[in-house]
């Protein structure tokens, strides 16, 4: 743990990593590493929905199978593609395409992992996924199928690869291997690239009933209402938070898509109403939104380029009925892209995270701490960077692996920023911004914008990437999530909570092991309930008032409701987000490519783990159920 500011030199590091970027060595993919088979377990019970991704062989006749596969976050919608495969060696580069590059323009490339069947020079490291989609399409794939290295399963990813053709891996099979070598001996290959899930219906008021809400299960949360994202033009769903109208009452949903984000009045719970949407004003769109709320403006970061910082100012919303498509009121262009944002509303300042001023190359604050003052919403001014104690980013995961230092990068994936009041009394009334940093979690002071200083620093056990962590109310305490580790660890979806009572020597406290194997992505903390975002496993609820208990301290769960029907492997597909702040008791909850969620905790019986409040400020039992 470090407890000081060190500012690494940069130069060499800037140096070698510009260079990589002008060869077009783009790698996108975290460490590689052992995890669970995501077409094994971890399936809900047998009245689960059917169907998944798949890529079907349609001929010839003696070949036609269907095996199953997980698509790459990001990459193009599954629309039934239906063309010969081809194959392309590693599909490292057109180099690999040599003996079929005439042929690949129209149908689906089929490539191996680390060396090609037909050529032992055509060799490619394991972190070069973004590359080989993007040379396939450039070539004129119409889709990709990527046959993992022996010993590797497939997986999708958590970093940013994008690209306008879907991306599939297929696990490395005898009859998978057959396919590829009658594609190589000649033989004409039909295949169709799938998705064979169940459309879900839009619904409203669907109380949990025997651990059902129509098609989710669930226990202790009930269905207000589900949106499909097809109802609001949705092209792939991300983040999404909340704003209640200070003069109304009036509760609403911003909730980000992949071409731009849309605005929902969800007063009325079982009848939301879609107000419109405030377009993706950049070239290339990405899935990847943020979205937080300062004095009645939503303030909007992207993964898409260029994108900015958008501004708009909520209470253009007030009374309208129809949906219509809105403009931005300000931007904020000092960043290109950015991976998400955090606002602290006690001082009026904006911390974009993860930014990059083009491509993966890091902004001016080295994609650490990029500080806004954003006191006057509409004309956002840039404060100031923290950009030392952050990890390695994406220029790390251009050659090789594992993830090396070789960066110009101080990256951070995300924060909370707050002005502290627990119980360190050496920073009482400081501003400080509990950082996620792929590799550890960093404590910053950003009381002085024009000179920050790094406070403490930890990583844990079995880290892959520290993603987001949340406070306890008191500030004594972190609730963290990895993002990677139950693929790379091959271990059950994991809490990690971290003792920060001493802010210079932050230390994990315990880790709360869940009964699923889905990825934890995103959680936040309401009194003393937590909400998890946690893809496959939909909307996870525990309660954390027992957190510091000397002798047994743990999160107790006390309900959960499944976003997504389908499975609960460690793979990227489900929920994003959830906003659960509004006083109503609702919590909104985005589903990538399901829609809009709105929930609410059951009400009451005598198994009481934890309490909210509803729009009186009563206090409301919540049952334990688990």
């Amino acid at each position: 743990m470090r407890t000081t500011p060190t500012v690494r030199s940069r130069a060499g590091a800037v140096a070698v990593a510009m260079a990589l970027l002008a060869a077009g060595a783009l790698a996108q993919s975290a460490p590689a590493g052992a995890h669970p088979d995501p077409l094994e377990g971890g399936h809900k019970g047998d009245d689960h929905m059917s169907g998944g991704i798949v890529v079907q062989v349609n001929s010839p006749a003696e070949l036609a199978t269907s095996f199953d596969a997980v698509q790459w976050a990001g990459t193009a919608a599954l629309d039934g593609q239906t063309a010969e495969l081809v194959y392309g060696g590693t599909g490292c580069s057109p180099f690999s395409y040599a003996t079929a590059a005439g042929e690949i323009s129209g149908n689906i490339a089929l490539v191996d992992s680390r060396v090609s069947a037909t050529n032992p020079l055509d060799q490619c490291p394991a972190s070069t996924f973004f590359q080989k989609v993007n040379t396939a399409a450039a070539m004129g794939a119409i889709g990709f199928v990527h046959i993992p290295g022996e010993g590797e399963e497939p997986r999708s990813d958590a970093t940013a690869v994008a690209a306008d053709i879907p991306a599939l891996e297929i696990e490395r099979t005898d009859e998978v291997l057959a396919v590829r070598d009658a594609v190589i001996a000649g033989t004409a290959v039909e295949a169709t690239l799938a998705d064979t899930r169940e459309p879900l219906e839009a619904a409203s008021n669907l109380p949990c009933v025997d651990g059902r809400a129509g098609a989710f299960e669930c226990d202790g949360v009930d269905l207000l209402s589900f949106v499909p994202q097809e109802d609001f033009n949705g092209a792939g769903i991300s983040d999404l938070w909340g704003w209640t109208d200070p003069d109304s009452g009036d509760e609403y949903v911003i909730i980000g898509k992949t071409n731009g984000v849309a605005f929902f009045r969800v007063t009325e719970p079982t009848a939301p109403v879609y107000l419109g949407e405030l377009p993706n004003p950049a070239v290339r769109q990405e899935i990847w939104h943020d979205i937080k709320v300062y004095d009645n403006h939503a303030f909007i970061v992207s993964e898409s380029e260029p994108h900015g910082m958008t501004v708009f100012d909520l209470t253009r919303l007030r009374e309208v009925t129809e949906a219509q498509e809105w403009d931005s009121d300000a931007s904020y262009r000092l960043v290109s892209a950015s991976h998400n944002i955090a606002i602290n509303e006690d001082t009026g300042f904006a911390y974009i995270v993860g930014g990059n001023a083009g491509l993966v190359l890091p902004d001016q604050c080295l994609s650490g701490l990029h500080m806004v003052d954003i006191n006057d919403p509409k004309n956002p001014t840039f404060a100031g960077c923290y950009a030392v104690d952050g990890g390695p980013g994406t220029a790390a995961r251009t050659v090789g692996e594992p993830v090396t230092e070789v960066s110009p990068a101080a990256y951070v994936h995300d924060t909370q920023c707050v002005v502290y009041d627990g119980p360190d009394t050496r920073y009482t009334g400081r501003e400080l911004c509990f950082n996620a940093a792929e590799t550890q979690v960093v404590i910053a002071d950003v009381t002085d914008k024009a000179n920050p200083v790094t406070v403490g620093v930890t990583d844990y056990p079995d880290v892959a990437y520290a993603h987001q962590g949340w406070l306890t109310e008191d500030h004594a305490y972190l609730l963290a999530n990895d993002e990677l580790d139950e693929q790379t660890h091959e271990i059950n979806t994991r809490t990690i909570v971290f003792d920060v009572t001493d802010l210079e020597n932050p230390k994990v406290h315990f880790e709360h092991s869940h009964d699923t194997t889905s990825i934890d992505h995103n959680n936040y903390v309401k009194g003393t309930t937590v909400y998890q975002s946690n893809y496959t496993s939909g909307l996870r609820v525990l309660d954390a008032a027992a957190v510091a208990d000397g002798a047994d301290p743990r999160l107790e769960p006390v309900g959960f409701f499944d976003t997504y029907p389908w499975h609960s492997d460690p793979t990227f597909n489900g929920t994003w987000s959830n906003y659960p702040y509004f006083d109503s008791g609702t919590i909104a909850v985005s589903g990538i490519d399901e829609g809009l969620f709105l929930l609410r905790l059951s009400e009451t019986s005598d198994d009481t783990a934890a309490t909210g409040s509803d729009a009186t400020g009563e206090a409301v039992s919540l049952i334990a159920r688990i």
